[in-house]
Formats: structure tokens, C-alpha cells, sequence
């Protein structure tokens, strides 16, 4: 059995505190990092890899056995949630934390978009999300996406 099997039982989704906020800086930092495609432009912008603590009030974070694995900051605005991060640490990828981050947040009832990156477009399908246009970043043009947390998802 593979000791990284998530399990509902020993996985804990609350909202970040203070303490964990240089645990988020380092998934954040690393998670971002495994996305070959992405190094380039990070390279050029390395403050891209400087986590906002002004998410912290909007973020849960995934703990198992203690140790922060994930994390997803989602802030309201108008009448949805932006989805500004969703993280899991490398050494948990493909292992469902991202996908129970996403759960949690929909909970809350409201629609939830976020501007994706296309690296990432597979996953958010995958949970729900729809495509609903493009954005123009500072690294080009993305899709912007969304999970209508009030339809009945199949």
C-alpha cells in the first residue's frame, strides 16, 4: 500500500492561521516549481514566487499527519469566489488533496472562478469547472473557468 494513499480519516481541511504561513510560502514556492512549462516566465518574474499573506484570511489549508500538504485561497468577490491559489505539495501531487481543497471551497454554495493556468485545465475540468473565456495575465493569455456549485456536478 502506498503510505501517500489519501484518506478521508487522517486529512483536515481548516483555515490557515498565522503559524503555517511559511509552510504555505514553501508549497507555494516548490508546487510552482514542478510545472516545467511555467519555469521560463517564473525565471524572469521571481516575485511570482512570493506568496500574498494578504490571502490568509481566505485560505484552508489540507493537513495529514500534521503537515501541511496543501492549500487553496478563495476570496469573495461580487457574487462568486475567486479562486486565487490552489497548491498541494509536491510529494502529495496526484494524491486527491487538490480535489478535497476544491470540495471544501465549494461548499460554500457560491459559483467559484478562477483564472487557470493552462497547465492545469485537465485537473479543473476533471472537478467540475467549465471554460468561460480568456484573461490576459502578465504571462499571456489563459482561460478563465468556473464550477456552478448550485448545478448537480455527475
Amino acid at each position: 500500500m502506498n503510505e501517500k494513499t489519501l484518506y478521508s480519516s487522517n486529512l483536515v481541511i481548516r483555515s490557515a492561521v498565522v503559524d503555517d504561513v511559511d509552510k504555505l510560502r514553501d508549497v507555494f514556492r516548490r508546487a510552482s516549481l514542478t510545472i516545467e512549462g511555467d519555469r521560463d516566465l517564473i525565471a524572469t518574474h521571481p516575485e511570482w514566487l512570493v506568496w500574498d499573506d494578504a490571502m490568509l484570511p481566505f485560505t484552508r489549508v489540507a493537513i495529514i499527519d500534521g503537515r501541511v500538504v496543501g492549500f487553496a485561497s478563495a476570496r469573495p468577490i461580487d457574487d462568486f469566489l475567486e479562486l486565487e491559489d490552489l497548491f498541494t505539495d509536491p510529494d502529495w501531487m496526484r494524491q486527491g488533496v487538490a480535489s478535497v481543497l476544491i470540495e471544501d471551497i465549494a461548499r460554500r454554495g457560491v459559483r467559484v472562478e478562477v483564472t487557470a493556468n493552462p497547465h492545469a485545465i485537465g485537473f479543473y475540468e476533471s472537478v467540475g469547472f467549465v471554460a468561460r473565456g480568456v484573461a490576459n495575465t502578465q504571462g499571456g493569455p489563459v482561460p478563465r473557468m468556473y464550477l456552478d456549485v448550485t448545478r448537480a456536478r455527475p
